[in-house]
């Protein structure tokens, strides 16, 4: 038989909560060999203990992969590393050591904060300071509206630059400026006592006609021919576009031609002829009285003498012209022949202006 001592030795006792101030509660206790139960009251509450030592301030050390990680990290840490704080980024937990194991705050990261006030910021005055100075950003008036005014500093003065080119010719005072066509140059204009842009004065072309072959894809010179009984014979007709001013043909070229007759009171000469068979004489190519066929050598021939103003010759401008070419026999009787072998008529056009005076001190050649 067991005594009661040994029943105490063996036994469990455990205090059991019955509600703090309850009259009228009996008290038991049971005993067995394994277990004892003892029905005690709830006392009050006792006084405060002494303060706890404070918590060690966080010292953050950053991100660590996982739970794992941060368990083997444990075994290196003691009371010194208290404070020391990671993130779990597994599961977004911020883990705190304080000194002898983990503190978890499970909604450190990611929660929604409160909602803020909404607020605008508009742009104030804007102002230049001083070279030099430190950019200033001042924020007035009362949220959610908000003006922000700024003072920028002036930026330093650049270097002095090199001196530019001659401005444009048409900025200049003594130049009346107008109309440009392509190639234009200035020319001194005595009724305004201005430059003035005008058509530029040298050669254009040339244009020309060779034996079966003309510039504008026209018909060439005439098909040879062995005797020709007319006094005049057009052999070739060449096209020249209109220009932009008025002008006067320049013209060289030749033919072969020869009299079938031995004297010398025969010749055959080479006319080249403004606009038509009959019209204005522009050049001229002489032939030979000695009965033998010879290259007729044209050049320009108007005729008359001509000065700058002359009228002789000229084509208007915008108006296109034809140049003739016309074999006459200007001496003689006999009848003659032509081939067209190596016959070419090339032409150049002139500008026709008048003489200009001497230019004015004021522009100098170079300033063209």
């Amino acid at each position: 038989m067991s005594t009661i001592n040994e029943y105490f030795e063996s036994a469990r006792i455990r205090g059991i909560d019955e509600g703090l101030g309850h009259r009228g509660v009996v008290q038991s206790m049971h005993a067995t060999p394994s277990d004892g139960t003892l029905e005690l009251m709830t006392g009050p509450a006792g006084p405060a203990g002494p303060v706890g030592e404070s918590c060690r301030p966080f010292r953050w050390e950053g991100d660590i992969a996982d739970p794992a990680a941060l368990t083997s990290l444990a075994t290196r840490l003691g009371p010194a590393q208290a404070g020391k704080a990671w993130r779990v980024l597994s599961n977004d937990t911020l883990m705190y050591w304080n000194g002898a194991g983990f503190d978890s705050f499970a909604e450190a990261f990611g929660a929604r904060g409160q909602d803020g006030d909404p607020c605008t910021i508009a742009l104030g005055v804007v102002e230049t300071g001083e070279p030099g100075s430190q950019l200033q950003a001042t924020i007035v008036g009362t949220a959610p509206n908000l003006t922000l005014n700024l003072t920028v500093p002036r930026g330093i003065k650049g270097q002095q630059g090199e001196s530019g080119g001659p401005g444009p010719l048409r900025n200049a005072p003594d130049y009346a400026d107008g109309s440009h066509v392509d190639g234009a140059v200035p020319t001194w204009d005595t009724g305004t006592d201005r430059w003035v842009p005008t058509p530029y004065p040298g050669l254009r072309g040339p244009w020309s006609v060779i034996e079966s072959r003309s510039w504008d894809g026209t018909a060439g010179f005439a098909s040879s021919v062995s005797q020709i009984s007319s006094s005049s014979y057009a052999i070739a007709t060449l096209n020249v576009p209109a220009q932009d001013a008025d002008w006067r043909p320049l013209v060289t070229g030749g033919v072969f031609t020869r009299p079938l007759n031995t004297s010398f009171e025969h010749r055959v000469d080479t006319e080249v002829r403004l606009g038509s068979a009959t019209g204005q004489i522009v050049a001229l190519g002489s032939g030979v009285t000695a009965g033998a066929g010879a290259y007729s050598r044209i050049h320009s021939f108007f005729g008359t003498a001509i000065t700058p103003g002359s009228s002789v010759g000229v084509v208007p401008a915008g108006e296109p012209v034809q140049l003739h070419v016309v074999l006459r026999r200007n001496l003689g009787s006999a009848d003659y022949l032509y081939s067209h072998g190596r016959a070419q008529l090339i032409c150049w056009a002139q500008p026709v202006a008048t003489q200009a005076p001497e230019a004015p001190q004021s522009l100098a050649p170079t300033e063209l």
